[in-house]
């Protein structure tokens, strides 16, 4: 992929990012899911970013004697930890309300779509979708992978220099990615792919789905605000897929099931 290529899928990304905002403000059916999913996350993230910033403080404890050294380290690790809670807990409770009340995001991702393409919302809400072990089997798998990678980053972040400044860009990266290959388990779940499928189409499509994750990722670490931004981001995946994803210069390989040359 050529880097002209890259920045525009990172630019189509992050504008359908903000696009899709609206569209869970001015649609009465979407309104609806989106606020039904924000209340439920907002007392799911705020328990997870208590027990989280809770557990690194106590483990970065240091008696008032310690070497200045000592006294610096466990400073660096409390913040690094703290930055590593911020970033983690939003995705942690994203996937664990998918897990638990899937129909939320179903709901407002295609609420969403039926705006764009009617046929197309009507055609995937038609179709059974993953059995719900294998749903359950790959959103643990997806954030098994995303605890697996940032805790390389975290110990990244530690190496002197390069890691402060890397460490947080890599975090910021797995993230985003992450963040946006979340958001699109309604469209998955519907098109019956597996990890494996998900992660090709996740890595084919990176950029992309980066430059969506990012301003995503990057709200949703504000206290109070981010979990108001899941539904918006929601909707947000939906106007992705429909007006981007599933279009015929996104892919050489059809998506499975995709309408042909964006038709419904």
């Amino acid at each position: 992929m050529t880097i002209k290529a890259m920045w525009t899928g990172f630019s189509q990304g992050f504008s359908a990012a903000f696009k899709g905002f609206g569209s869970a403000l001015r649609d009465k059916a979407v309104r609806q899911a989106y606020l039904q999913m924000v209340a439920v996350l907002i007392v799911v993230i705020t328990c997870l970013t208590v027990v989280g910033v809770w557990g690194v403080l106590s483990l970065t404890t240091v008696d008032g004697d310690a070497s200045w050294w000592l006294i610096a380290l466990y400073w660096a690790l409390r913040v690094a930890g703290i930055v590593l809670v911020l970033l983690v807990s939003p995705l942690v409770a994203l996937t664990g309300v998918n897990l638990l009340f899937p129909l939320l995001a179903e709901r407002v991702f295609y609420s969403t779509l039926a705006t764009i393409n009617p046929a197309r919302a009507a055609e995937l809400l038609a179709r059974p979708g993953l059995p719900l072990s294998e749903g359950v089997a790959d959103a643990l798998h997806r954030l098994a992978l995303f605890f697996g990678l940032s805790v390389l980053a975290f110990v990244f972040s530690l190496v002197p220099v390069v890691g402060s400044v890397g460490g947080p860009l890599v975090q910021a990266y797995l993230t985003s990615r992450s963040i946006a290959w979340e958001m699109l388990d309604p469209y998955f779940d519907k098109l019956g792919m597996r990890f494996d499928e998900q992660r090709h189409f996740v890595d084919k499509h990176r950029s992309t789905l980066v430059g969506f994750g990012l301003p995503v990722s990057l709200l949703m670490m504000i206290p109070i605000v981010g979990p108001m931004i899941f539904g918006l981001a929601q909707a947000s995946a939906a106007r992705l897929v429909g007006e981007v994803l599933e279009q015929p210069e996104q892919t050489s390989n059809p998506i499975p099931g995709a309408p042909i040359n964006g038709a419904g």
